[in-house]
């Protein structure tokens, strides 16, 4: 498990991976065997998340998501332990699997880490998938393939649904993803140059930069835009947190961003942070979102702090913004973990979504990799502009077409060229049809269990006592 997940991973052990946790289930029986699972569960996820955490991430933030997430997949796994043996039960563990994930992803701030989807990050053909149907499509396929390797194993036997089905649902997948990638590459398309521009600011917390620390780091990020504008980009955006600005500063601040909007005659994207309190640390980590005019045409507040970040959250409806006929949005970083928030953009009917973003080192390049995913499944274009991580221009097949590490020696400016528009998925039609298709299947299979108990107790009374 922890080979299989987040940074570090080894793509093929997915698909093995829970087959260790599916065979001691059906060796053993009781509440001690049970309580060991939940232990020995928590112990791989602690693993798994431990590898992200590097500095300045405190090593308490492991139980925070490893213990969240190992409770979320628990249901799985055990209520197929209970009815593995009832008919149709080898779809009972990838079914339960996909709907508590969507339930962690869509109504808890653990988000979509540990999804089993995001393990195949590096596989361009089967990331196609998710245009169809999302994470859960290809979670699903993961799962099953993992159960049908358990039942080989434990039953000693091959049936159609444990080997042939799987197989015939797995290769028409990789040749449909690879088709589309391959088709996307053939078509000549209309472009925009984009570009993301880095700070020098380190500030993340308290203490708040001084003014002098503060304005040199302005000055330089201007200087960069004025150097990405000069290089041909229309569309800038900066990385989350680009500079902390006092409440008492924020109306100059962003008269002087309006200004250089106009001066360079482009669409700028301006994140930053503005402290509200110190005691204890409250603030709004937002963006300014500025058209070639001068013009806001909405400002933004992130939507889904992270757990822990001190951060104010916004409640704003999502808007885009019309750029000579390509329907441009923004999010900052952790929002768009959240399937729900790209889906909203694809109801906007989005091209592009700028995502301002802020990561560290033990994250970095998953967290970026992760929000190629969201572009994949609404068929829009994502410009990541990332401090202390990966900034990468992603096309709507998933494609970083351009990228630039923070941690790297270069001048925090990556160019790009994206796609003016996006392209229409199935996903973005059906949403999440096929998570309330297995939510189906699973009250069917509660209802047949249940209704099949109590027809073998009516038989059961019937009989003669011996």
């Amino acid at each position: 498990m922890a080979l299989t997940h987040m940074t570090f991973s080894i793509e093929v052990m997915a698909w093995v991976s829970s087959v260790p946790f599916l065979i001691y289930l059906s060796l053993t029986k009781g509440l001690k065997s049970r309580l060991t699972f939940l232990i020995a569960l928590v112990l791989a996820w602690t693993f798994v998340v431990s590898k992200i955490i590097t500095d300045p991430i405190p090593l308490q933030l492991v139980f925070l998501y490893s213990i969240p997430i190992s409770l979320f997949h628990l249901p799985g796994y055990l209520i197929w332990s209970k009815f593995k043996n009832q008919k149709y039960a080898l779809f009972l563990f990838p079914v339960i699997m996909i709907i508590m994930e969507w339930i962690q992803y869509t109504f808890t701030p653990i988000a979509s880490w540990g999804v089993a989807a995001y393990t195949m990050h590096d596989n361009v053909s089967l990331i196609q998938t998710v245009s169809l149907f999302g994470l859960a499509g290809l979670s699903f396929l993961i799962y099953w393939v993992n159960i049908s390797i358990t039942d080989i194993i434990v039953k000693r036997k091959i049936s159609i649904s444990t080997f042939q089905l799987p197989l015939i649902i797995l290769f028409p997948l990789i040749v449909f993803g690879s088709t589309r990638y391959n088709i996307s590459k053939t078509k000549g398309i209309d472009t925009i140059t984009v570009a993301a521009v880095g700070t020098d600011s380190e500030v993340s917390g308290l203490p708040l930069p001084s003014k002098e620390s503060n304005e040199q780091a302005k000055t330089t990020l201007f200087k960069r835009t004025r150097t990405a504008a000069d290089g041909g980009a229309k569309i800038i955006a900066w990385n989350e947190a680009a500079l902390f600005i006092m409440p008492e500063d924020e109306k100059e601040w962003i008269k002087s961003i309006k200004e250089l909007a106009i001066e360079l005659n482009i669409t700028l994207v301006a994140s930053y942070v503005t402290p509200i309190s110190q005691t204890p640390l409250k603030y709004e980590n937002k963006y300014q979102f500025i058209n070639s005019l001068g013009n806001i045409t909405h400002s933004y507040l992130k939507h889904q702090p992270v757990p822990g970040e001190p951060a104010v959250q916004g409640k704003s409806l999502l808007k885009v913004v019309d750029i000579k006929g390509t329907k441009i949005g923004a999010a900052i970083c952790y929002d768009y973990d959240f399937p729900y928030l790209a889906k909203g953009y694809g109801e906007l009917g989005a091209d592009m979504v700028i995502l301002p973003s802020s990561d560290w080192r033990g994250i970095d390049p998953v967290h970026t990799e992760m929000a190629a995913f969201r572009a994949v499944e609404q068929g829009h274009s994502v410009l990541r502009s990332t401090r202390f991580g990966l900034s990468a221009a992603i096309t709507p097949y998933g494609e970083m077409v351009s990228q630039l590490s923070s941690f790297d020696e270069n001048n925090k400016i990556m160019y790009a060229q994206l796609a003016a528009k996006g392209v229409t998925t199935l996903y973005s039609i059906i949403k999440d049809s096929f998570v309330y298709l297995c939510i189906g299947f699973l009250l069917s299979f509660i209802l047949v269990t249940v209704r099949s108990k109590k027809r073998k107790s009516i038989i059961q009374s019937f009989k003669p006592n011996e």
